[in-house]
């Protein structure tokens, strides 16, 4: 691990002090414009005990060799008011700030990958106190290495990890830390190598999912088939009321507050369905329809869930009891639902209307993923010239 520090006497030479009829404290930095050193002087003469005055300056030498030697350049202060603050006082105003306008699950998020970026910070010996100006371009480049080198990681999530990190440094740029983004020059991996890996369900593998959550959790199997056949997300599942269930009607109610497009959308519950919906207790119309808590029971209640327990019982238990390899995840429901409801004859524009996409265009680039099919027509057309 190699991670850049200033190196004295080649990008600053260490303050000293002079002692004459003058005194001052004198410390040169490179100036990154020109490459070359530019001098510093601080006055030290208001001291009038000499004894306090040499005190003093041994202190303020101290703070100011330490400072250069974590990357401070004053002369990058000047055009950031801010890149002295401390780094980590950076990443918690930003926190602070997001706070008041970002939703639960994007908090998450955020507080997850600035928590890693502390912890790395730490593990390679930058101390609490660094300044924001000492996140340099080769320390970026440092920290996103070691990330390439976890394989837990995936190309997917190096790219979200590269976005995270270039948003938040275009923030402090933005509020005055830094005048340069030290991500702005590390690349994302390619597509080919980001393709979700993610397929529908088979038939038969449908069928062994929806008949073991019959005997196992019939209220996860509502959350199924609110995914399968009413193509609502994981986060829409978790934050539906019972008022929002209209089962004489047989409509759900998505409200922009939790719609992923942030518009209103009603989605049609099929016959096939109901008897299913009939099992949930709508009595308390305030009440999440699935509520949080310990355990896996999914029932109607007043605590928000997290979305991401969904994913996490698929992952625990349905994975391992209906065999499922890592490619069918739980989101593979609603691609699965749309091509069945595609190939069963339904038109196009209600799958568009189900799915609330914006346009057919989304819907199709949906179906076409999800199954490869040759143009009847096209196959019978005879452009070839010549033949014998």
């Amino acid at each position: 691990m190699s991670f850049f520090k200033p190196t004295p006497y080649l990008d600053y030479l260490p303050p000293k002090l002079t002692e004459s009829k003058e005194w001052y404290i004198s410390y040169s930095v490179k100036d990154p414009a020109t490459g070359k050193m530019k001098r510093f002087r601080i006055k030290v003469n208001r001291i009038k005990s000499l004894k306090e005055r040499r005190i003093a300056a041994k202190v303020i030498m101290a703070r100011i060799t330490e400072q250069l030697s974590l990357g401070w350049n004053p002369i990058l202060e000047k055009e950031a008011p801010k890149a002295y603050t401390r780094l980590y006082d950076a990443m918690d105003s930003f926190l602070k700030v997001k706070g008041k306008e970002t939703e639960a699950n994007s908090m998450r998020s955020y507080n997850s990958y600035i928590k890693i970026l502390k912890n790395w910070l730490h593990e390679y010996g930058f101390k609490e106190d660094m300044y924001a100006c000492s996140f340099t371009k080769s320390v970026a480049l440092d920290f996103m290495n070691d990330v390439e080198d976890d394989e837990r990681i995936s190309p997917r999530t190096y790219n979200n990890y590269r976005a995270f990190y270039f948003g938040f440094f275009n923030w402090t740029i933005e509020k005055g830390y830094l005048t340069v983004n030290p991500f702005s020059e590390i690349k994302k991996k390619p597509k080919k190598l980001t393709k979700k890996v993610r397929r529908t369900l088979t038939n038969e593998e449908l069928q062994r999912l929806f008949e073991h959550l019959q005997e196992e959790n019939r209220m996860y199997l509502v959350m199924c088939l609110l995914c399968y056949c009413c193509f609502l997300r994981p986060k829409e599942i978790a934050l539906l009321k019972c008022e929002d269930v209209d089962l004489k009607n047989q409509i759900i109610r998505v409200d922009d507050g939790i719609a992923k497009n942030d518009n209103t959308s009603f989605r049609t519950i099929p016959d096939a369905m109901m008897p299913f919906m009939k099992d949930l207790d709508l009595t308390v119309g305030k009440h999440y329809l699935f509520a949080g808590g310990k355990g896996y029971d999914f029932i109607p209640g007043s605590q928000k869930m997290c979305s991401r327990k969904i994913a996490k019982y698929w992952d625990d238990h349905i994975r391992e009891a209906c065999n499922f390899p890592m490619e069918v995840q739980f989101y593979s429901l609603k691609d699965s639902g749309m091509t069945n409801m595609a190939d069963s004859g339904v038109p196009i524009t209600f799958v568009k209307q189900q799915a609330d996409h914006s346009s057919l265009a989304v819907t199709s680039i949906y179906l076409s993923q999800n199954k490869a099919k040759a143009n009847e027509e096209l196959k019978k057309v005879d452009i070839i010239t010549g033949k014998k």
